[in-house]
């Protein structure tokens, strides 16, 4: 068995939450990052899985070894595992990620090796049901393309593949429209699930079940304490807002919030085709989920005059302490909009028994290689920000 980067936990425990899953015999096990949370990456004979304990709650992926398509490097501490079936996992902070890089690729060859010819025939269907994401919600390939450096491309390169990203934006869009028409069926009723206001009322009084008074609050201190990864930079903070947690929460955030997000995103942002779906259990019991998808007004001179875009928003209440929120959004169909993907935290802190302060940051993450990363960082964190401030008195005027 490999080397594990956590002495302090049992590895046959690891092993043990994942069940037979992982196959006949465990190659390794690696100390690394998943969407924020520590936890340990093992290879088996079959199957690769990542587990982590957050809040005392067990977090786990796993996914068949002939899933997998390609192990992508990056950075120097960070890999990208690609699966057939159009999944993308980063995993990142290894201590010995070339060690784990050689190891998937030589545990993916010898499980394709043996993988059956009948096998072969459906595997799709047999790695759905390998595959079990109990409570990391879904990343979208765009998120997961190569990451770049920042190392300059050539000019004549650059030119070139704005020129093709600009000829292919109406085929981007026939592309886009037949897999919404295609998923039409299975995600229409995924949007109406769990949806009205007593789903969340119920969420919320399990989670306060599940947890000690103490262990939420600590855990809100730890949040307000550490730097947050994905977003490190502090756009806002300390602008307070006349409203109880329980009264944001009811009138901006729930599923039948009198003044939604998409209200604000329709008025005040001019976006079109707003398609929601309702909070859900992310499958953690700590964690709601929902993801918007939606046209903005393109600025850029290059590009539709409506950009395709989606946010993907996660929601963790901390009972009577606050509300924290991270949002992710990607952009598609505009000249160097696939380069970055824009990350967002929300923190809403009862200060007072009628008043919240709100605290927004952000951080851009570069997935592609491009001359003009400093140039988008500037200029993207400027209108991030007046985003949200205009979200805020948007908010104020609403009271």
């Amino acid at each position: 068995m490999g080397k594990g980067g956590d002495s302090s936990e049992n590895k046959e425990e690891i092993v043990g939450s994942f069940g037979p899953s992982l196959g006949t015999r465990v190659e390794s096990i690696h100390s690394c990052v998943h969407i924020l949370a520590d936890g340990h990456l093992c290879i088996g004979s079959e199957s690769i899985g990542f587990r982590s304990i957050d809040l005392g709650n067990e977090r786990t992926i796993v996914f068949a070894l002939v899933d997998i398509s390609s192990v992508d490097e990056i950075d120097s501490s960070d890999l990208c595992i690609k699966t057939r079936s159009g999944e993308d996992f980063i995993f990142s902070s290894f201590e010995n990620r070339d060690d784990v890089v050689t190891a998937l690729k030589e545990a993916n060859k010898k499980a394709l090796s043996t993988f059956s010819a009948d096998g072969d025939k459906a595997p799709k269907q047999e790695r759905k049901m390998l595959r079990r994401s109990i409570s990391f919600p879904a990343i979208s390939s765009r998120h997961l393309l190569e990451q770049g450096d920042g190392i300059d491309d050539s000019f004549d390169e650059l030119l070139e593949s704005m020129a093709d990203m600009t000829l292919g934006i109406e085929q981007q869009k026939e592309v886009y429209a037949a897999e919404q028409r295609d998923e039409a069926n299975t995600s229409q009723s995924k949007r109406t699930i769990q949806g009205g206001r007593r789903y969340s009322v119920e969420f919320f009084s399990r989670v306060l079940k599940s947890r000690a008074p103490k262990e939420i609050e600590n855990a809100w201190a730890k949040l307000n304490i550490d730097k947050n990864v994905l977003c490190p930079d502090i756009l806002i903070e300390g602008v307070e807002i006349p409203y109880s947690i329980d009264d944001f929460y009811e009138t901006f955030l729930g599923n039948e919030a009198k003044y939604p997000r998409e209200k604000f995103m329709a008025e005040f942002q001019q976006a079109e085709n707003i398609e929601s779906t309702k909070w859900h259990d992310t499958g953690d019991g700590f964690t709601l989920g929902r993801v918007y998808d939606y046209y903005n007004p393109n600025p850029a001179p290059m590009g539709p005059p409506m950009a395709q875009a989606k946010t993907e928003y996660t929601l963790q209440r901390y009972n009577k302490c606050g509300i924290q929120i991270c949002c992710t959004t990607m952009v598609s169909g505009v000249p160097m909009s696939d380069c970055f993907v824009i990350e967002n935290r929300i923190l809403l802190e009862q200060t007072t028994d009628d008043a919240i302060t709100i605290k927004v940051d952000c951080g851009l993450r570069f997935v592609k290689r491009t001359m003009f990363q400093k140039l988008i960082q500037v200029t993207s964190k400027g209108g991030i920000k007046k985003t949200w401030l205009d979200y805020i008195e948007w908010i104020k005027s609403c009271s």
